[in-house]
């Protein structure tokens, strides 16, 4: 599964094959994009809209089991008190290219709205750190999401 995260960054378009087996990842990567997409306060439904496109192009789930999953993601955040859990997974399953090819989708959730916050900005910061990902590699992680999404010229 974590080999598709390599050709999501030249394959963005088109949908991964996932194995069945790969649901507990799935629902750690829509938890932490989840808690990008709450750093501002709400989830909003372009930032909805992203973490499913997200889920659905990336992991190949289909919009009912992506529904399902997002609310399951919202309703732990709200009890969820940190997230070094959920980021000390991802870092110890995924070497450091893939841990940029998961910043590039946590900066597109962030940036889904066209508004970077402030809270949003510091969150990036935070979650660079805690998946080890040097300043290099999540500038052009925010950039590429950005090209993606159309918000630079």
């Amino acid at each position: 599964m974590l080999n598709k995260l390599t050709s999501w960054v030249k394959t963005y378009n088109e949908v991964a094959e996932t194995p069945n087996d790969d649901a507990e990842w799935a629902t750690t990567v829509a938890g932490l994009l989840i808690e990008a997409a709450m750093a501002d306060g709400t989830l909003g439904d372009a930032e909805r809209t992203a973490i499913a496109t997200a889920l659905e192009h990336q992991l190949s789930m289909t919009p009912n089991v992506i529904d399902d999953m997002i609310e399951t993601a919202r309703q732990d955040y709200d009890d969820r008190v940190e997230i070094s859990g959920i980021t000390r997974q991802i870092r110890n399953d995924t070497d450091a290219e893939e841990r940029a090819i998961i910043m590039e989708m946590i900066w597109m959730v962030v940036l889904a709205d066209g508004v970077l916050h402030d809270y949003e900005a510091q969150l990036m910061r935070r979650l660079a750190g805690l998946l080890y990902i040097d300043d290099a590699a999540s500038a052009h992680a925010a950039k590429s999401a950005r090209a993606r999404l159309g918000l630079e010229a």
